[in-house]
């Protein structure tokens, strides 16, 4: 799908925010920031919401930003880290594992 990449990124960018205003307001309860912040998450929801129940939206992309949402969004940044600390040669082998998944293939992983 044509943009797909762009929705799944807006989606999870969203969540980033939203978790990270839910975390001060659990680290300061009672503080004027968690009732701002508070209102600021609930227009975050409110948009995942909206998009994951929008009729002009398909239901596999409804279903896709749902995932998105309910997914660990730290995830994404913690595969980032640990790609960088790999040398070149082993960052191209996994992108070209990343496309093989994309593309549907089944990987077969060996430990030894």
């Amino acid at each position: 799908m044509k943009g797909g990449s762009s929705i799944v990124s807006s989606i999870h960018h969203l969540r980033i925010a939203f978790d990270y205003l839910e975390d001060f307001k659990r680290d300061h309860p009672d503080s004027k920031g968690a009732k701002l912040f508070a209102g600021y998450a609930a227009r975050l929801q409110w948009i995942a919401t909206h998009l994951i129940t929008h009729p002009a939206l398909t239901e596999p992309v409804r279903q896709g930003i749902r995932n998105e949402w309910n997914a660990d969004c730290m995830t994404v940044t913690a595969i980032q880290e640990k790609i960088a600390l790999l040398n070149p040669a082993q960052r191209e082998a996994l992108e070209k594992l990343i496309d093989s998944l994309l593309k549907g293939e089944t990987l077969n992983v060996e430990y030894y």
